[in-house]
This record gives C-alpha cells, structure tokens and sequence, in this order.
C-alpha cells in the first residue's frame, strides 16, 4: 500500500479508538460520586459444621477487578419482631440481601486445613443497596424483602493483569481528557 494512503488511515483509526474509550470511560465518570465497596462473605466450618460467618466490605474505588456491574434484583426474608427498629431493620435486610448475592453470583473461593474449610465470595458492589419492599408478616413474624444493587463479582486471578492494564489505559485518557476540561 504506498504511503499517501496509509497517511488518513492512521488519522482515522487514531480518532475512532480515542473515540471508543472516550465512550467506555463514560460510566466510570458517572459513578465516581458513589461509593463502591469491596464485599466479602466467609463461611468458616469446622468438621461438616458452620462455626461462623463474616460480611466484610471496604471501599474500592479504583479496584480494578471487577468484570461487568449488573443490576441485580434479589428478595429475602429474616426474622425479626415488628418492634424492631427500622434502622436495625434496614441493615439486617442489607447485609441478608448482600450475604445472598454474594453467594449466588460471587467468585467463590475455597481454602481447608485439616477438618476446618472457609467458603470465600467476593465481589464489588456501588451503593446504594435500594430497598424497593419491606413487608412485615404477622403470621410467621418476619420482614420479607425485595432489594436492588448494582454488583460485579470479582474477575478470576488470571484475568487480573489484562484488567489492570485496562484500568491504567483508561485512567491515563480520563487524565488527558481532564486537562481541557479545566
């Protein structure tokens, strides 16, 4: 191909890929304002027996490890008198409604010593966790509920690398960008 014809093709795949990751950085911009948390649920036992059981959840804002968010919709129920709190009420729902999609849709980890096993979940999830119903049944004396949240779960650790590069990639242009944006 002689050169004069390469010259505008190179113009035009240069302007076509900015304007491809200008477009895929566009919902990272949109949730800068949100929070979003790391999650972890463990389940410890020890011979065939649940001994105990862990939600963890730290920020995350620039974890690079999650694969796609979804919107997951997820219904419940826990126990509980209708003379609980609404508070108290509100954050079991939440950390129910978590420990449940975790263990649905989580990366799901496994590690034994001798008798003992621990059952990890992991995955990325932006706040807030929207409780759409919360209904109290006199009959059975429990809150049913249904809850919606934005979740990833943690890519596999071979996919790691590839992400972080992406993440790099992406936070490099998202720089550049800003510079004419000020």
């Amino acid at each position: 191909m002689p050169e004069n014809y390469n010259f505008p093709f190179v113009y035009i795949l240069a302007a076509v890929s900015l304007f491809i990751m200008i477009s895929s950085t566009a919902p990272a911009a949109a949730y800068e304002g949100i929070e979003t948390y790391y999650t972890r649920y463990d389940i410890k036992s020890s011979k065939n027996q649940i001994v105990t059981d862990n939600l963890l959840m730290t920020p995350a804002k620039n974890d690079f490890r999650a694969e796609k968010f979804s919107q997951i919709f997820i219904t419940g129920v826990i126990s509980a008198t209708s003379e609980e709190s609404g508070v108290s009420t509100r954050e079991r729902i939440r950390n129910d409604s978590l420990k449940r999609i975790l263990v649905k849709n989580g990366l799901k980890s496994v590690k034994t010593k001798d008798l003992d096993t621990v059952i990890s979940y992991e995955g990325i999830i932006i706040t807030p966790v929207n409780v759409i119903e919360q209904r109290y049944d006199n009959a059975r004396n429990n809150y049913i509920y249904k809850v919606q949240i934005e979740f990833s779960p943690v890519a596999f650790p071979d996919r790691w690398e590839t992400l972080h590069m992406k993440y790099k990639i992406k936070r490099i242009f998202s720089d550049f960008l800003d510079l004419f944006r000020e």
